[in-house]
């Protein structure tokens, strides 16, 4: 059997049709980021179920992998993340209540409350520790 290198951006015959380098590159790429998801979710020492997300009165909700993610993201961008509102929840849940210092704290202990305004990069990498 010989095999036969082909050019970038060359489509490459598959079962279902045809797939680009790129495409092939994607595939692998997410199941790397995947397995490297399990091996944190694995070893975290805290167990939550969600993390809640609170900046200026305004709270987002992500799930373990959602919220490994987003730290992910945000410390390949030097600590500047982006939250769209649209992805906001419209009511504070019950369990989620604005301490006197104006941050965000949960009654539920499988619920985690971060209030990232004043982070570093340093405190986004300790996130995945």
């Amino acid at each position: 059997m010989t095999s036969r290198v082909q050019p970038p951006g060359v489509a490459f015959e598959s079962g279902n049709g045809f797939m680009t380098t790129e495409q092939i590159i994607k595939i692998l790429g997410t199941g790397a980021e995947d397995a490297r998801f399990r091996d944190w979710d694995q070893g975290r020492t805290l167990e939550w179920r969600f993390v809640y997300l609170c900046e200026y009165g305004t709270i987002w909700r992500f799930g373990p992998q959602e919220w490994w993610r987003f730290v992910i993201r945000t410390i390949r961008n030097n600590g500047a993340y982006d939250l769209p509102l649209s992805r906001a929840l419209r009511i504070r849940p019950k369990h989620i209540f604005k301490g006197e210092d104006h941050k965000c704290y949960s009654s539920d202990n499988s619920v985690r409350c971060v209030n990232p305004l004043d982070w570093t990069v340093e405190d986004w990498k300790n996130e995945l520790i």
